[in-house]
């Protein structure tokens, strides 16, 4: 299960809840690549908009949804919810027909379809989730997916991890006394800032179109134009089918979470992608780094041991809670090199130094794509 938080005000929370949905964009913005793969897009332009394509791209039916209401008039941020997500991501252009735009006062082009899950009235404040120490005893137990991105101000679809919604639910419920709202219509005022029920049903019409970022990631690589974030979304699109599931998740009947852009400092450093997969005797994390070039030094000397000795810390801990064994597997997926001495090194090179009871970090991953006729193809390598 993952679990998404989109931030919003007043006025797009209100058209969320009654029209139940989520949605994130960039104002005004269009994605005409996703309607002709060859469509002229600006290179800083297009990386911003495939980043938040990526960001809705991870969400799939069952995961659950907080909306962060963002400060105004000098009250502070809140977090409400819960709500499940009842559909895969989709596509509405910011164009004339763009739904409910005039409302939400923006476009919001990326959505999805919710439901209610566990609804409470009051929202717990920014203060009261991400500043209030108490019962804190280490650093890792901290909400620092939000943390960081409040330090870094950016991303509209933000995922936490399952500890950290845990906490934040937990919070939720001593907030609201345990009291759920009905799952009938729900609808925000503003004045009280809280979510209240409503008679009015609001049925969602609007388009549903296709995210697929493949053509465009084909057409990128063939005009040697630079596609990482693009192989990011897609992986994001596709990580739990074949061909890539049986690359990228170990267990069969485990349960995955995934995350993209994980900031791991208080710098610009981020994981392309985590994986956490578990089952009732094992996790297992996989540290992912992407290229859309062959792979290079600076990933197996640099990158990657970062990445681990920031897992190791800040992740690893909020998995030792029940005695099961943690696997932690690096993993390099970049275009497909026949230099030998770079696969040597990925095959050979000892990353971090564990010694930890039941935590295990096994030899680095190497999963190489080619792109050929139209299709785009990976191979695990090591």
């Amino acid at each position: 299960m993952n679990i998404h938080v989109f931030i919003v005000d007043s006025k797009t929370l209100k058209s969320h809840l009654e029209y139940m949905f989520a949605g994130t964009g960039a104002t005004d913005k269009k994605f005409p690549f996703l309607q002709d793969a060859k469509a002229y897009c600006h290179h800083s332009t297009e990386r911003n908009l495939v980043g938040m394509i990526a960001d809705i791209s991870r969400i799939r039916p069952k995961d659950k949804v907080i909306f962060y209401l963002q400060a105004s008039e000098g009250k502070q941020g809140r977090f409400f919810g819960v709500f499940e997500v009842e559909s895969f991501s989709f596509f509405d252009e910011n164009d004339e027909k763009n739904y409910l735009a005039n409302q939400l006062g923006k476009g919001l082009a990326l959505r999805v379809r919710i439901k209610p899950d566990n609804v409470y009235q009051y929202g717990v404040t920014e203060r009261e989730a991400l500043d209030e120490l108490t019962g804190i005893e280490k650093p890792y137990q901290l909400c620092w997916s939000m943390i960081y991105r409040k330090l870094k101000g950016n991303r509209g679809c933000t995922m936490i991890t399952e500890y950290e919604f845990n906490a934040l639910n937990m919070k939720l419920h001593v907030k609201n006394k345990g009291k759920i709202l009905k799952n009938t219509g729900f609808t925000f005022d503003d004045n009280e800032k809280r979510i209240i029920n409503t008679d009015i049903n609001k049925n969602y019409i609007g388009r549903q179109n296709s995210l697929d970022i493949q053509p465009r990631l084909i057409y990128k690589a063939e005009k040697n134009n630079s596609f990482e974030t693009h192989l990011q979304a897609l992986i994001m699109q596709k990580f739990d089918s074949a061909p890539l599931k049986d690359k990228l998740l170990t267990l069969k009947n485990g349960s995955a979470w995934i995350g993209n852009e994980v900031s791991c400092g208080v710098g610009m450093q981020r994981i392309d992608i985590m994986i956490i997969e578990n089952d009732a005797s094992e996790f297992h994390l996989r540290i992912i780094e992407l290229k859309d070039e062959k792979p290079v030094n600076n990933i197996i000397d640099e990158q990657l041991p970062w990445y681990l000795k920031w897992t190791m810390q800040y992740v690893v801990p909020n998995l030792l809670y029940d005695g099961k064994k943690v696997i932690i597997h690096p993993c390099i997926i970049a275009k497909h090199t026949n230099d030998e001495s770079i696969i040597n090194k990925i095959k050979t090179k000892q990353m971090i130094n564990v010694n930890i009871c039941d935590v295990r970090v096994d030899n680095t991953e190497f999963i190489a794509f080619e792109i050929n006729n139209e299709s785009i193809e990976f191979n695990k390598i090591l």
